[in-house]
């Protein structure tokens, strides 16, 4: 194969290869856009809102110990987190930042980030029920506002035009947090192929895309890979409706789906009980807009 050298130091050409490999990515064979998906995540939200094992706790922490570390979260820092979902983020950041600005598209994850933080007594948490794809910066007063523009694992950053977006919301810096591999537990990876016959990739290149084009624009971003394991376990029922839950995304839940993932699960199960077991991996990127070569060149 014939590798044109200069195209490699194109931007162009890193914005067009992640477009195209977004065809592989099993997340774009999803039925549910816009408003369906959004009704996924206000269902979900009650759960996902209560879910903080020691495995999370302890990534969280490595997270904020870069941004600490890198001089991007101070007590003066206003911070914009993005697709902040029930606050995984947004309620840390608040606690080191002077400011930070919340939004997401499911109105139920704002609602229970709210809750949250009146809970905590965080008054410096500004929480706003936006899709990102959908939101105008200028119309929200909302460019170059921010010191951080904060997003981890945000399915609405999926190209240049919403990697730029990112950007012009910050006057400083950028951390984007994208999975690496083991996005999906071994159980769901089994069932999605019994159904399409074929399993979503394990590693996922796009941060191999997002780091070249901005190299390719004149930014230098640093990556930093964090990784663990978890362990989770449900009875039989929770198995069932959290799985079809997932599956509802992609396909129509007929009475044949819930007969074929109640046996998937009840084949798995012991005593009752399915555990599932995953490896995970995560590359933290982080970089500034504000560096001088990019501003006198991109």
């Amino acid at each position: 194969m014939v590798v044109n050298v200069a195209a490699l130091q194109e931007a162009d050409f890193w914005s067009a290869a992640w477009e195209k490999s977004r065809e592989s990515y099993l997340r774009e064979k999803r039925i549910r856009k816009g408003k369906e998906e959004i009704e996924f995540w206000n269902r979900l939200a009650p759960v996902y809102g209560k879910h903080s094992s020691e495995q999370s706790q302890e990534r969280l922490q490595k997270v904020l110990g870069i941004l600490t570390g890198e001089g991007m979260l101070t007590p003066e820092t206003e911070v914009l987190d993005v697709g902040c979902g029930p606050g995984t983020y947004a309620l840390s950041l608040a606690r080191k930042a002077r400011l930070v600005t919340a939004i997401d598209g499911a109105g139920e994850m704002c609602r229970i980030l709210q809750e949250k933080a009146a809970k905590a007594g965080l008054s410096n948490i500004n929480v706003l029920q936006r899709m990102w794809e959908d939101l105008d910066l200028q119309e929200e007063a909302m460019e170059r506002r921010f010191d951080l523009v904060f997003a981890s694992m945000m399915p609405g950053v999926c190209n240049k035009e919403t990697l730029l977006k990112l950007m012009r919301a910050s006057r400083r810096y950028c951390c984007l947090i994208t999975w690496v591999e083991g996005a999906y537990s071994q159980i769901r990876q089994e069932l999605l192929e019994q159904f399409f016959g074929e399993k979503s990739p394990e590693r996922d290149f796009k941060t191999i895309y997002i780091y070249n084009l901005l190299y390719s624009m004149g930014y230098y971003p640093s990556i930093h890979y964090l990784h663990d394991s978890w362990v989770q376990k449900e009875t039989e029922e929770e198995a069932v409706e959290n799985l079809l839950r997932f599956l509802w995304l992609y396909m129509e839940i007929t009475p044949e789906v819930k007969d074929t993932v109640a046996s998937f699960v009840r084949e798995r199960a012991v005593d009752g009980v399915l555990t599932q077991e995953g490896r995970i991996r995560l590359a933290v990127m982080t970089w500034r807009v504000d560096d001088r070569f990019c501003q006198e060149h991109c």
